[in-house]
């Protein structure tokens, strides 16, 4: 579908009611407003997870429809560094919940969540669930680095704690997507490998479940190796995420998924 017309907000009501008829499958992406340590601003999470969401509502073989971004999030563990608004659980809840049944009312049946903040999962799981319970509608939440968890161990460049917050794979996205964002000259390693229990790497098999403030892991507010960015890493973890989320779409618009 062209971009333009994968926009949930550039229709006018009576196209909608002809659209939803289609029974399509309405992407939802979720980010948040906070801090991404001295070289990446603070939209990082919500522009990344937005432009995943676009790509992959405008290459899907069957119809599919982009909602505006939610562009806050759980970020309180990120309050100490200025800048970064949160909400609290409960709030995020809801908020997703409603626009969830708002859906439904319209007579949409299929929603995929697409989630580009790591403290948002546990409640957008939440959602997910209460929406299946009570709504009976098919929901569908996806954290956009778990797809591409097997590709990025071959990937990578930095070790554990390389990959968290500001950090190679965001940094990376950022120089893809949009490399004025980057504060190149500001860019800097802060390794926090963790233990065997716990790391704050995207991808670590995490055995507990902690809070920590980042204040406590990082002065400067970003966790991972930035250096280790580029742009060609970017590319190929934007289209390989893209590829799977144009396949979960297709499997969910067939009843699948």
């Amino acid at each position: 579908m062209e971009s333009q017309k994968v926009l949930w907000d550039a229709h006018t009501t009576w196209e909608l009611a002809e659209l939803v008829r289609q029974d399509p499958v309405v992407i939802l992406p979720v980010g948040a407003l906070e801090q991404h340590g001295p070289h990446l601003p603070l939209d990082t999470d919500t522009h990344i997870v937005g432009e995943l969401a676009k790509a992959a509502a405008s290459r899907a073989g069957c119809p599919c429809f982009l909602l505006p971004p939610v562009w806050f999030g759980l970020s309180e563990h990120h309050m100490g560094f200025c800048g970064t608004l949160t909400v609290r659980p409960s709030t995020l809840l809801e908020v997703v919940f409603d626009l969830l049944r708002s859906l439904k009312r319209h007579g949409v049946n299929k929603v995929l969540l697409l989630n580009g903040h790591g403290g948002n999962m546990a409640v957008l799981r939440s959602a997910v669930d209460r929406a299946g319970a009570e709504l009976g509608l098919r929901a569908v939440l996806a954290t956009y680095w778990h797809l591409v968890g097997e590709e990025i161990a071959a990937w990578r460049l930095s070790p554990r704690g390389g990959m968290s917050h500001g950090c190679e794979l965001e940094t990376s996205l950022k120089f893809y997507l949009r490399p004025e964002d980057v504060r190149q000259e500001k860019m800097k390693p802060n390794i926090v490998p963790g233990n065997d229990f716990w790391s704050p790497d995207m991808f670590a098999a995490n055995k507990v479940a902690i809070f920590r403030a980042y204040k406590e892991l990082s002065p400067e507010g970003h966790i991972g190796d930035p250096t280790k960015a580029s742009a060609g890493l970017g590319e190929k973890v934007f289209e390989t995420a893209v590829e799977k989320l144009v396949d979960i779409v297709a499997l969910m618009h067939r009843g699948e998924l």
